[in-house]
C-alpha cells in the first residue's frame, strides 16, 4: 500500500486530486507543496474539514519547503502555469520548463525513489524533461495525458450513444495534443468496434471533439484550464499503483526502442502497478497508425526544451 503522497502545486488540479484521494484511497499522509505557503496551508485546513464526511484518518500538511516530501511513495507534479487561450505548446513549454526543472531537482533530492506522475503541460515534453534530466528510473515517471484523453473520449461517446462507460474499452495514444491518435479499431462499445457503431461523419466529429476538448474547456474558462478531469485521471493511476493492479492504461512514457522510437515521451498502453510502469505494451500497429505515431515523435523532437 501507499503510505505518503505529495502533490506539488495547490491549484485546481492539485486541490481536486487531494479531495478525491481522501475520499477514495486509504493512506497515511498527504503533503501539499506550493510556492504560496499560505495557499497550501489554507487548502489543507479546508480538506481536513472533509474528515467527518469522508471518514479518513490521513494526516494532511502544506508547505513551501520541499523537505516535507521526504520519503514519499508517490509525487504528483501539477506545478506550473495553466494553458491560456491562443497559447502554443512551445509558449507554454518556455513558461513551465524552468518551474518543473526546479521542482524535479528538489523531488530528486528529497524523494528520489518515489513514483512521479506528471500533470504539468505541455505534458509529454515536461514528462520527458523529468524522466531524462534527473536520473529517475524511467519506469517511475508517468505522464498522465493519454489517460485523460481516453476518459474524454469515453465521455463524448456516452453522450452520443448512451452506452455505459463500463461497457467501453480501449485507449487514445500518441501525443497529448491535437496530434493524438484516436483510432476506431482501438476502441469498443459493448464489444462492438467503434467504427461499426458510428457512421463516418459521427466518427470524424468524435475524433475532432476529443482532440480539441482541452482547448474547448480553456475557451470557456478563459483564464483557467481543466481540473476535475485531470485529477480523476491521476486518481485512477494512483489506485492502480497503490493496489498493485497491473492495470492496462495509456500514459506518457519515455520510450527506449519500443514502437521503434527512442528518446521521446508519448502516450502508449502500459501495465501500471506498484512499480510504476511495469511494462510498456507494444500492440501491433497498422501502417496508418505507425506513420501517425512517427509523426508525433517527429513533432516532439522539433520542440526545444
Amino acid at each position: 500500500m501507499i503510505n505518503k503522497i505529495s502533490i506539488i502545486g495547490a491549484g485546481g488540479v492539485g486541490s481536486s486530486l487531494g479531495a478525491m484521494l481522501l475520499n477514495q484511497l486509504s493512506f497515511n499522509e498527504l503533503v501539499f507543496i506550493d510556492i504560496d505557503q499560505d495557499l497550501a496551508a489554507g487548502l489543507c485546513l479546508d480538506l481536513e474539514d472533509c474528515r467527518g464526511a469522508f471518514k479518513f484518518g490521513t494526516k494532511i500538511s502544506g508547505s513551501s519547503d520541499f523537505s516535507a516530501i521526504k520519503d514519499s511513495d508517490l509525487v504528483v507534479i501539477t506545478a506550473g502555469f495553466a494553458r491560456q487561450k491562443g497559447m502554443s505548446r512551445q509558449d507554454l513549454l518556455k513558461m513551465n520548463s524552468g518551474v518543473v526543472r526546479d521542482v524535479a531537482a528538489k523531488v530528486k533530492k528529497n524523494s528520489g525513489s518515489a513514483i512521479i506522475i506528471v500533470v504539468t503541460n505541455p505534458l509529454d515534453l515536461i514528462t520527458y524533461l523529468v524522466a531524462s534530466e534527473f536520473g529517475f528510473d524511467r519506469r517511475k515517471v508517468i505522464g498522465m495525458g493519454s489517460s485523460l484523453d481516453t476518459n474524454r473520449l469515453f465521455n463524448i461517446l456516452y453522450n452520443l450513444t448512451g452506452v455505459a462507460v463500463s461497457s467501453m474499452s480501449g485507449f487514445v495514444y500518441g501525443a497529448h495534443s491535437p496530434d493524438m491518435i484516436v483510432e476506431p479499431q482501438r476502441v469498443s462499445l459493448a464489444t462492438k468496434e467503434l467504427g461499426s457503431v458510428l457512421d463516418e461523419n459521427n466518427l470524424k466529429a468524435v475524433q475532432e471533439r476529443v482532440k480539441q476538448r482541452g482547448a474547448e474547456i480553456v475557451g470557456f474558462l478563459k483564464k483557467g484550464s481543466a481540473r476535475f478531469g485531470p485529477a480523476a485521471a491521476c486518481l485512477k493511476l494512483i489506485e492502480a499503483i497503490a493496489y498493485d493492479k497491473n492495470e492496462l492504461l495509456p500514459v506518457s512514457s519515455l520510450l527506449n526502442g519500443e514502437y521503434g522510437l527512442k528518446d521521446v515521451c508519448l502516450g502508449v498502453p502500459c501495465l501500471i502497478n506498484r512499480q510504476g510502469i511495469a511494462k510498456i505494451v507494444e500492440v501491433e500497429l497498422t501502417k496508418k497508425e505507425r506513420l501517425a505515431l512517427e509523426k508525433s515523435a517527429k513533432l516532439f523532437k522539433e520542440c526545444t526544451i
